[in-house]
Parts: structure tokens; C-alpha cells; sequence
């Protein structure tokens, strides 16, 4: 457990943010697959990506994926055409959360899968082999996993046969199908993308032997929720920049603060902020695109003094790392604040927000429910526990708040 808190409020630096987990392990998954002499730069010190990685090079049957969500599901679909006989598995945790759906996509190209223990959850066996398409025409609208569409994406050119995938374009989280139809742009496929249809031609035309991940968006919003809640700001982000690959990018305004300037110089972002600005609030935000940025602005919006709060898109929440709704919803009571939901809707009643000092945060075993609190300990002195978790996306997030300025004591 750590003390957390900050003395003047003022923050001043050059944060150098963790690179894209999402676009490291598509990129890891694609160069593994298609270009294994592919240099790729900036690539994420994150858990999940580090552990893909080494699982990826080792080569090794066994595979234990330990919690990493992202690299059950893309090594689901890399095992599938690859040769060999491969064994995954995770925690219980991870075992918990579903994966049928991804495997009878997998089954209709001809994928040797089968549950070892409990039908429709990890582990699982795989006899990698040659995929091939018996129809033109993959209808897979009924999967509302944007992963689980994406690891069929980063294994389908490889899959013998011409088809088209038919998707539900308004699933949460479908920019991170986009984001992965872009890395494989990146990777010389041509993908053609028209409605609710998906194509992957096989042919490649690779243009370069080097890719640059850029900076994680997810991990900026916490930088922004500092900024918001700081008395003074002076910080540069290099390479986080607006027209960078990952849509979440589009968040950036859904908080309006007029003392706030942004500017990009340099190859990044510079921010300055010498006074607090006039605050402007949204009544709805949907996070149904990007539901890992939902805690973080759950926390900072009743800081701000936003009132009549709803919140959309939280469905997969419960999915997570941890069961993040219940989750929220404690970090919230902890301040005061009533998190309800009504069929899909959630609530914030704001009114009798109160953070009172040294209040106590879980982390439930998840990265991003200790760093949404982390912006709190600008306004009063708050306590983390199990502050380690961080490893999983951001493993420099304590040192770099100890940058500018926020003391940390280990309890």
C-alpha cells in the first residue's frame, strides 16, 4: 500500500508515457505471423505485451498467459495456423472470461480446438494446421467481442480461400477493429471495409522494415485528469499527437477546461495550464469505443464539480480484469458519489460528493482501478493498495508521478 498525495499542486515535466499495448501486441502477433525481421520500436513494457513477446520468440507448446486477456484471444488464432500441438492456459480469472464464440469462428475455417476442462472457457488444446474458407460469407454479427473479431482479422491471411466477414459495426470497443485493419495496412495487406463487410486480401506489399508504436491514449487520460485537477501545468508528452493511429484520441475534448492550453511542437504534446478555467461538463458520455477510459473519468468528472452524470457503454465492464462495474462503483461510494444503472445507463448522483483525506482505494487486482484514483491525491492525501498492479499497462506510472512532484510513501 502507498500514501499518495501532492504538496503545491504544480506540475512541471517531460512524461515519457508507456507505448500502445494495443498496437504492440497487434503489431507482435503480425510481425510474428508475416515479417518475423520487422524491427519494431517503443515496443510496450507492459505485462501483457512483455509476456506475448517472450511467448511469441520461446515458441514453447505450453503456454501459460497468465492474465493477459489479449493474448489468450490473438494466440487463440496464431496457434489455429500454426503447425504444431499447443497447450494455453491463464488464471482462473481468466479462465472465467468467455472464449466459445472466438473458437466456433475459429472451427467454421476448420480449427482443431477442444476445451480441456470446462466447454466454452479456457484451457485449451490446438492442432495448428492450414485454414481454409468453404463459403465466401463469415457472418459473425453476433459476436460482440472486438477482439475476438480482431484475432480472426490477424490470422486471415493466412486463411486458404477468399471471404468477407459481416460484423456488428456498432459493438463496443469496434474502433479497436479499426485499429487493427490499420496495423495491418501497416503490414502491406490491403483491407477493403465496406459497411458491415470485411475483406483481407492475401497479397502483401510490405513498404518497410521498421515501425515506431506510438504512445498509449489510455495512459495519457490519466495525465489529463492531473492537468484538470492541477493548480499549475507544465508538461510535454513526446509523440502523443492527434493524428496518432488509436481513435481514443477523439476523448481528449469530452471535458472542456478553458485555463488549459494544448500544443503540438516537437513531435508531441506540450500542455500549459497557469489558472484553473471554466469547467464544462457533458450530461452523457458514452464510452461504448473505449470503456478502459470510463473509471478514469468517473473519478475526475465529480472532482470537477459535474453534476447529473450518465454514463453509456459500460457493458463490458464486467468482463475485465476484475468485475470493474462493482469495482467503480466502490471507488465511488468511497467519495460520496451513487454509481446506479438503469437497462444502459449508468448514473451518477454527484450530490453529496465528499473525498475526504486519506481515504483507502482497492485496486481488485487491476491496473487501471489503482491509476484512476491516482489524480485524487492533488486535492487531499489518498491511500493505493496493492499498487504493484500497474505493471500490467503502465509499469513506470509511480515513478513518473514521482517526476512532478506527488510524494509516495510505501506503507
Amino acid at each position: 500500500m502507498i500514501k499518495l498525495s501532492h504538496d503545491t499542486g504544480v506540475l512541471t515535466g517531460e512524461i515519457n508515457l508507456p507505448s500502445s499495448k494495443s498496437i504492440c501486441n497487434r503489431m507482435l502477433v503480425l510481425r510474428q505471423l508475416y515479417e518475423p525481421s520487422m524491427k519494431l520500436d517503443n515496443i510496450s513494457t507492459a505485462n501483457d505485451s512483455t509476456l506475448l513477446k517472450d511467448i511469441l520468440e520461446r515458441n514453447d507448446p505450453e503456454i501459460d498467459v497468465q492474465d493477459a486477456g489479449t493474448a489468450l484471444r490473438f494466440l487463440v488464432a496464431y496457434c489455429a495456423v500454426t503447425p504444431g500441438e499447443w497447450h494455453i492456459q491463464g488464471t482462473d480469472r481468466l479462465h472465467d472470461r468467455p472464449i466459445s464464440q472466438l473458437v466456433d469462428i475459429l472451427r467454421i475455417f476448420g480449427a482443431d480446438i477442444s476445451y480441456t476442462k470446462e466447454v466454452g472457457r479456457a484451457p485449451l488444446k490446438i492442432i495448428g494446421k492450414q485454414l481454409s474458407a468453404s463459403i465466401d460469407l463469415i457472418d459473425i454479427t453476433e459476436v460482440k467481442s472486438s477482439q475476438f473479431v480482431s484475432a480472426i482479422l490477424l490470422i486471415a491471411p493466412k486463411i486458404y480461400g477468399n471471404f468477407n466477414l459481416k460484423v456488428d459495426t456498432k459493438m463496443n470497443s469496434y474502433s479497436y477493429v479499426l485499429l487493427t485493419i490499420a496495423c495491418l495496412r501497416r503490414m502491406g495487406f490491403s483491407v477493403f471495409v465496406k459497411g458491415q463487410y470485411i475483406s483481407v486480401l492475401k497479397q502483401q506489399k510490405f513498404d518497410g522494415e521498421y515501425f515506431f508504436i506510438e504512445p498509449d491514449w489510455s495512459s495519457f487520460y490519466y495525465w489529463m485528469s492531473m492537468i484538470h485537477l492541477a493548480r499549475e501545468v507544465d508538461l510535454f508528452f513526446p509523440g502523443v499527437r492527434l493524428d496518432n493511429m488509436q481513435k481514443e484520441r477523439k476523448k481528449l475534448f469530452d471535458v472542456g477546461n478553458s485555463g488549459v492550453n494544448f500544443e503540438e511542437t516537437y513531435g508531441g504534446m506540450h500542455i500549459i495550464k497557469t489558472k484553473q478555467g471554466t469547467i464544462e461538463c457533458k450530461n452523457t458520455y458514452n464510452f461504448s469505443q473505449f470503456p478502459d477510459s470510463a473509471m478514469t473519468f468517473a473519478m475526475l468528472l465529480p472532482a470537477l464539480g459535474c453534476k447529473n452524470i450518465i454514463f453509456k457503454g459500460l457493458e463490458s465492464l464486467k468482463y475485465k480484469e476484475c468485475d470493474r462495474e462493482l469495482a467503480l462503483a466502490e471507488h465511488l461510494a468511497r467519495i460520496g458519489v451513487h454509481f446506479s444503472k438503469n437497462k444502459n445507463e449508468w448514473t451518477l448522483d454527484t450530490t453529496y460528493y465528499n473525498l475526504e483525506a486519506e481515504t483507502i482505494f482497492k485496486t481488485y487486482d487491476d491496473h487501471r482501478m489503482a491509476m484512476c484514483v491516482a489524480p485524487l491525491a492533488l486535492l487531499k492525501p489518498i491511500y493505493v493498495e496493492n499498487e504493484g498492479v500497474v505493471k500490467k499497462s503502465y509499469p513506470h506510472f509511480w515513478e513518473d508521478l514521482k517526476a512532478v512532484g506527488f510524494q509516495i510513501n510505501y506503507i
